[in-house]
């Protein structure tokens, strides 16, 4: 097939911060020429697409993979392997072609120790994804999605695959420090992957910082050169430096929750002495008409918007008090309308503190990022919600 290059197979560890290991391998193809120079996996596809051979090398390499793990699954038997599968294989329907399975037979390894990896948005056919999909979870092996988040990959595919992996592209993750559009994609990523039971594994991770969000967004495995690159060989001596590398991030990740803590007290207490001159001026002025809670406002110009809400039926009392909308399409909210199913509504109410501050957001009125801040009032002898939209850096 390819006489003159050497073909092996890397393992390239996949971690378990949490439980402090690895926690499985993907196997990726490595091709030298005869003088030893490296060929890169996709100038070796391109070849065997040429040689008409795409078929019988893949399922090559895919033994060759599963082989190499045999080793290493005898030593743990709780060691997963990746396998990637080309699309263009997949979305012929030859699933009776692959003979991979009758290998993990023979080697005695559980069906649920090797996962088959899909880049679901370059399969054409929605029912052959389905079929193939289908086919191997019912003889036990664990379906992973492949490069999610890129490409023309769609929440859609999820129902249709049905994955027990989602690992998310490095393009989300890269600078997602910086990146706040990219880390609100990511967080709805992990949030729908959690709800179908889907295991989340961040892909390409490369510093500190990545793996932190990653962990505040509770992604559970990482992939990358930050822990080690793909490798011929997974030494003792790699093992031990991807422990250190889990413990030092370990420590990291609980020096940054108490800092979270703390910093959201900060902003809570910062909040409370923001507010507390209108929240006099209302209380003073026992009335809604708020004419001169419109002056305090001119002073402290990082509140943007404040609206009054009924503490028993979630109704806004007034028409909320904003400065200036830059956006054509919103409409600020008004007297009477219905704030019951909204979290700085419910959530005030129903906790202990009577009080709520959001994540940050983008403000639709301008485009700011901003945070709710909202607590429970007195006015009358009635208790209400009064809430601020207040800019943030």
């Amino acid at each position: 097939m390819f006489l003159d290059k050497k073909i092996e197979v890397y393992f390239q560890p996949i971690i378990s911060i949490k439980e402090k290991k690895i926690f499985a391998f993907e196997a990726l193809t490595r091709g030298f020429d005869k003088e030893n120079n490296f060929i890169s996996p996709l100038e070796l596809l391109s070849e065997a697409r040429k040689k008409r051979c795409l078929e019988e090398f893949d399922n090559y390499i895919r033994e060759m993979a599963i082989k190499k793990f045999a080793t290493y699954y005898e030593k743990d038997k709780n060691l997963l392997l990746f396998l990637n599968f080309e699309s263009s294989v997949i979305d012929k329907n030859i699933k009776n072609n692959f003979d991979f399975t009758n290998l993990v037979k023979q080697l005695n390894i559980k069906e649920s120790n090797i996962v088959l990896e899909i880049k679901e948005d370059t399969i054409n056919s929605n029912s052959t994804l389905q079929e193939f999909c289908e086919y191997y979870k019912n003889l036990g092996y664990i379906i992973a999605i492949d490069d999610f988040g890129t490409g023309y990959s769609s929440f859609d595919r999820l129902a249709i695959v049905k994955p027990d992996i989602v690992k998310i592209d490095r393009t989300l993750i890269e600078d997602i420090n910086k990146n706040y559009i990219n880390a609100s994609i990511l967080k709805s990523i992990v949030d729908i992957s959690h709800k179908i039971g889907a295991l989340t594994l961040a892909e390409g991770v490369e510093t500190n910082d990545e793996i932190l969000i990653c962990m505040k967004n509770h992604i559970e495995v990482y992939q990358g050169f930050f822990f080690e690159k793909a490798v011929e060989t997974i030494t003792d001596e790699i093992k031990v430096n991807i422990l250190e590398k889990i413990n030092t991030i370990g420590s990291e990740y609980k020096q940054e929750v108490k800092n979270h803590i703390d910093k959201k007290n900060s902003i809570l207490k910062k909040m409370k002495h923001l507010t507390k001159d209108i929240v006099h001026t209302i209380s003073q002025e026992q009335t809604f008409h708020f004419e001169k809670v419109k002056e305090v406002m001119k002073v402290n110009t990082n509140i943007e918007a404040i609206y009054l809400i009924d503490f028993l039926s979630g109704n806004q009392i007034n028409d909320t008090l904003i400065d200036s909308i830059s956006k054509g399409f919103y409409q600020a909210s008004k007297h009477n309308e219905d704030h019951s199913l909204k979290e700085y509504y419910y959530i005030t109410k129903e906790a202990k503190t009577k009080e709520f501050l959001s994540q940050k957001y983008i403000s639709k009125a301008t485009g700011n990022m901003c945070r709710t801040y909202a607590r429970v009032i007195n006015l009358n002898e009635d208790k209400f919600i009064l809430c601020f939209d207040i800019l943030t850096n």
